[in-house]
């Protein structure tokens, strides 16, 4: 029988927001389906298990709540820009004066949190990014982020594990486990 390949990349994020791992541990995991049958993928089938036997849960994305900072990007702050002021005419011309203001439409007040923004958890790209829940069909593959709880960096060593089980009859096919050490 053909294998099934399960990959998992933890430090791969690299979407918005960018300081999502001190909220979650994004896992990026990729499942090759080479067998003949159709693997289920539900997040409650993945886990991260630390020493001691700490299990660290799959999240979906919308039961992650709270909010991330992160640096404003550029467009965010007002800039120098010149308004022309009429001040007369010479020799039947107009003579302007270029007076320098602040401009930007957006505004963003830098006394509310000079270069950062806030941003609310799950973003766009925290949806869109996420391990699809569903079904891997026979020679399929599919691959996204699992959001865990977070893995604090004093964790030492924790264990990705997949749980690989028939989406029709539920039976448990395989589970596989990949070690990790937190830096």
């Amino acid at each position: 029988e053909a294998e099934v390949r399960v990959v998992a990349r933890a430090g791969a994020w690299r979407a918005r927001p960018a300081g999502l791992e001190g909220v979650v541990t994004p896992v990026l995991v990729t499942i090759e389906n080479g067998s003949d049958h159709t693997l289920r993928v539900r997040y409650d089938d993945f886990g991260l298990v630390g020493a001691g036997g700490r299990r660290f849960a799959a999240l979906a994305p919308f039961e992650i709540e709270g909010t991330v900072s992160e640096p404003a990007p550029a467009y965010a702050f007002p800039r120098l820009a010149l308004a022309p002021r009429l001040l007369g005419f010479h020799r039947g011309r107009p003579v302007y004066l270029y007076d320098p203001f602040w401009h930007d439409p957006f505004w963003y007040d830098p006394l509310y949190g000079p270069g950062f923004l806030r941003v609310d958890l799950p973003t766009g790209d925290m949806v869109q990014l996420a391990l699809p829940e569903g079904t891997v069909e026979p020679r399929g593959r599919v691959s996204g982020f699992v959001y865990f709880e977070r893995v604090r960096r004093d964790a030492g060593r924790v264990d990705f594990t997949a749980r690989l089980a028939d989406a029709r009859t539920g039976e448990v096919l395989g589970r596989v486990t990949i070690p990790f050490v937190v830096e």
